[in-house]
């Protein structure tokens, strides 16, 4: 009897050989906050919500207990600074180490699953450091209208990208016991082009982790992602223009089509338009159109987007930002971003930007 109670409890200590405790604490010390509340937040239905909350001392510490019901990603705000703490919890004891005036290189301790993000964290800024001059680069050819400048960082920055994009996954690779990873490779499964990659990915998982969220969330995301992989006909779909007229996605059949997901508030969207202008411009007499596909949440904006930009397509939306039903069918979580059907409307591209996508057209519009 005693052997099966220690088996049972034993169990319960070490699912998926991450959750060791039964209630978390958190000591903190931030250097040059004297007052406020530190509270820790988690995001839900899109927005942050307070979980614990607790007073700040004069000479900055506090310390906030509690139980979470399995790891998550949760964020530390320090009375009114700007911005917070990322903290991956679970009931373990943690320690936090920071200054006011940098939050960002606040020092976490006592937790191995917050040290599984730590290192993915540190991995991704090393790549943004390198990114950053390469883009900066790319900026100013492109105001300058350097072209072939344009083309060659262009060429560099998708190299790198493909590079960092390797790194990434190699890291999830060696963290695959641990609820980061499914959490890390949920935030970037968008970057993914090939179902098969995510695919190996979510079945070398812990089995303990098979009931998690976010291996729940990437098994959905990798269904569309096989629903909507090149080679396979377009998902057929219904959605209002402007004026409220219904348009329907097989009604193109017959026609190129670069069904383009964007929004006006989408800054990349935006200087991706004269690109997807251009192709239009190129390609129209040759039965090539685009579909727009909005993710606005105001009418207005999105109206005015399209007449700034001059996108002088069919354009469609739900107006319900991220919930749009066409962008959740499709499974797209970044934009912009994009598809290319044939005449028979079976997807032969995806996410073509810049020359990528005049490229593309150059092959296939005849």
């Amino acid at each position: 009897m005693k052997k099966q109670l220690f088996t049972i409890a034993l169990g319960l200590f070490l699912i998926g050989g991450w959750a060791m405790a039964q209630t978390f604490t958190i000591e903190g010390k931030i250097d040059g906050v004297k007052a406020g509340k530190a509270e820790l937040q988690i995001r839900e239905a899109g927005k942050m919500a307070v979980k614990y909350s607790t007073g700040i001392a004069e000479d900055g510490t506090f310390t906030l207990k509690g139980k979470v019901t399995e790891a998550d990603m949760y964020y530390l705000k320090i009375g009114d600074l700007k911005g917070g703490i990322s903290l991956f919890l679970d009931n373990s004891t943690i320690k936090i180490v920071g200054k006011s005036d940098d939050l960002a290189g606040t020092e976490v301790t006592g937790s191995a699953i917050h040290n599984d993000l730590a290192g993915y964290n540190k991995i991704t800024k090393a790549q943004s450091e390198l990114l950053r001059p390469l883009y900066a680069a790319y900026n100013e050819a492109n105001k300058a209208k350097n072209t072939a400048e344009s083309k060659k960082l262009e060429t560099q920055i998708d190299a790198m990208d493909a590079d960092q994009q390797a790194a990434k996954l190699a890291y999830v690779g060696t963290i695959l016991k641990s609820p980061v990873s499914s959490y890390i490779l949920n935030s970037i499964a968008y970057t993914i082009e090939d179902p098969a990659v995510l695919e190996k990915m979510v079945n070398g998982f812990d089995p303990a982790l098979a009931s998690y969220k976010y291996v729940t969330m990437l098994k959905e995301t990798l269904a569309k992602m096989k629903l909507t992989a090149v080679g396979n006909v377009a998902p057929d779909f219904t959605q209002n223009d402007p004026d409220g007229k219904p348009v329907k996605l097989s009604d193109f059949r017959g026609q190129y089509l670069l069904v383009d997901f964007w929004a006006s508030w989408c800054g990349p969207c935006r200087a991706e338009n004269p690109n997807v202008v251009a192709a239009y411009t190129k390609y129209k007499g040759k039965k090539f159109t685009v579909l727009g596909v909005s993710l606005d949440r105001d009418k207005a904006a999105w109206l005015k987007g399209i007449a700034d930009d001059k996108l002088t397509w069919t354009h469609v939306s739900d107006v319900k930002y991220w919930d749009n039903e066409v962008a959740k069918l499709y499974g797209v979580r970044s934009i912009p971003a994009n598809y290319l059907l044939d005449k028979s409307g079976k997807i032969v591209g995806k996410n073509l930007r810049g020359s990528a996508l005049e490229e593309a057209l150059a092959k296939l519009v005849k």
